[in-house]
């Protein structure tokens, strides 16, 4: 299976926020054909499906040959993911030709909280499925938390309904949970086709491993979001300048056969973002 480069539009967030559209342009104009468009505008806190009509978008994307193949949507702190208005979410994206809606991140901490997360999961990836739509979750480092036995990410991939949730792995924060990426990728096999790629900095060698943190705590002792008080906007470079060893991994990911689409998520600090992201895309294809 061919692998497609993309890149998940988080990476230029604040130039979203500024100017949507324009960003989009500068997106198309450093090479890039798929996107992965974000539900949330950091600047105002508010959706872009509130703030942006879907036709506009849909013309802007024709008219800069891009393709919007998912999005990350998600629901406010707190709330329930079964309380959340899909429909109104699928009706607008469906309008953008999007394949997939993925889950940006589900705040477990515990078994319980887990298999709760896991029954809502189940329940809005048959409403997504029922609506055209492929449901996947995005992990971070907190759902490789271990539980007796299992982690948490474990219980999760028990827990649901394989026809209707996907997860789509981001490999630096499984790297940063002390987790093999590649184990993550053989382990989950087609219910994984799409993954998010970083590097990270070659400072954090002795430091890359962020659940020590919570482990010599306790693992009950710690709210999920606390292990990332050991994260800094530092840890993540430009594509091809840390510790991220695409030949090997990407080697392994293409030949097992089941990833659709890498994409850049460029998470980094840099005087030219766009100069950035220009420069993983070069990185990412000579690997996809």
């Amino acid at each position: 299976m061919t692998i497609a480069a993309g890149i998940n539009i988080f990476s230029v967030y604040r130039e979203l926020g500024e100017d949507y559209f324009g960003t989009l342009e500068k997106v198309a104009e450093a090479g890039y054909v798929n996107i992965e468009l974000i539900g949330f505008n950091m600047k105002t806190f508010k959706r872009y499906i509130d703030e942006v009509p879907m036709e506009s978008v849909r013309d802007k994307l024709r008219e800069l040959g891009l393709k919007a193949a998912s999005v990350h949507e998600g629901t406010a702190p707190g709330q329930e993911l079964t309380s959340h208005d899909w429909d109104t979410v699928m009706k607008y994206y469906a309008g953008l030709e999007c394949e997939g809606i993925v889950l940006p991140s589900v705040w477990i901490k515990d078994r319980e909280d887990t298999l709760r997360a896991a029954e809502q999961m189940n329940s809005v990836g048959k409403k997504m499925k029922e609506g055209g739509f492929q449901f996947y979750l995005h992990n971070h480092a907190h759902e490789f938390k271990t539980v007796g036995d299992h982690t948490l990410f474990d219980l999760l991939l028990q827990n649901t309904d394989p026809s209707y949730v996907k997860f789509e792995i981001d490999l630096a924060w499984v790297m940063r949970a002390g987790i093999d990426p590649v184990a993550v990728l053989e382990k989950l096999g087609d219910r994984c086709d799409m993954i998010h790629q970083k590097d990270l900095s070659k400072n954090l060698a002795g430091q890359l491993n962020i659940m020590e943190a919570m482990r010599q705590g306790g693992d009950e002792a710690h709210e999920s979001f606390e292990v990332y008080r050991n994260v800094d906007p530092g840890d993540f470079v430009d594509l091809g300048t840390g510790i991220f060893d695409f030949a090997s991994v990407y080697e392994q990911i293409r030949s097992m056969g089941h990833v659709r689409y890498a994409l850049v998520e460029n998470e980094g600090e840099s005087e030219d973002k766009f100069g950035s992201i220009r420069k993983d895309l070069t990185v990412l294809q000579k690997y996809v």
